[in-house]
């Protein structure tokens, strides 16, 4: 049974765990020579992801399908290897990965209480990491963000739809003189609801609404 990222496999009557991937996975991720700090590169999410979601069966495989996804995003196989071990070697101080977890758990428990300062800077190569140096005397926890991405120049959303043309809404009529408003519902488009209301005030006194009757018992004006 395959779900999200989990695929559950019965071994002769015991559920394993191995990692699942969907057809439309593409192996895309970060590239190594894009520009972005190293410490975001080196992101243990992925072996742990293998580590701890999957069967040791399956782990030297899954280890294997991730080193060579990483070579074709352009990762050094030197830089790939180190990374993994140092990993695997903190992971391995700990008494077993089943702890892991609650190591965690009782880490940010006992940090909670103390207040990290957070700088956010633009990346850039070079100069970041001589300022990441210069903050630490002052416990600064220096958080990077990229300087350009396809979010500013490519917009995917719908075009924006205009209130009048909104539908099922809650809208507000105030009164440009005094605090008085008025609040009403509709479920059709709010332009055909603003305009019936524009058509009460032309309607003989004895067929006047409340918006009507505000306007002539006060001689106020309407927004």
């Amino acid at each position: 049974i395959n779900f999200l990222d989990i695929k559950l496999l019965n071994d002769n009557g015991s559920i394993i765990f191995n990692l699942y991937k969907k057809p439309t996975d593409s192996g895309r991720f970060l590239n190594f020579f894009s520009n972005h700090p190293t410490i975001h590169k080196k992101g243990v999410g992925l072996l742990d992801k293998i580590l701890f979601l999957s069967h040791p069966k399956f782990q030297h495989t899954n280890i294997d399908s991730l080193i060579n996804t990483l070579l074709r995003n352009g990762y050094p196989l030197q830089f790939l290897f180190k990374t993994i071990n140092n990993r695997i070697k903190t992971l391995s101080r700990k008494k077993n990965f089943d702890t892991i977890n609650e190591h965690n758990l009782n880490s940010n428990m006992t940090t909670s209480t103390e207040k990290k300062k957070f700088f956010t800077i633009p990346y850039l190569k070079g100069m970041s990491e001589k300022f990441n140096i210069a903050l630490n005397k002052f416990q600064f926890e220096l958080v990077y963000k990229p300087m350009n991405n396809l979010n500013r120049f490519i917009k995917t959303g719908k075009d924006k739809i205009k209130k009048k043309e909104l539908s099922n809404v809650v809208y507000q009529i105030n009164c440009k003189d005094c605090d008085y408003s008025y609040v009403g519902q509709t479920k059709r488009k709010l332009k055909t609801r603003l305009k019936e209301h524009i058509n009460d005030l032309k309607k003989p006194v004895n067929s006047l609404s409340v918006i009507s009757n505000h306007r002539i018992d006060t001689d106020h004006a309407i927004d």
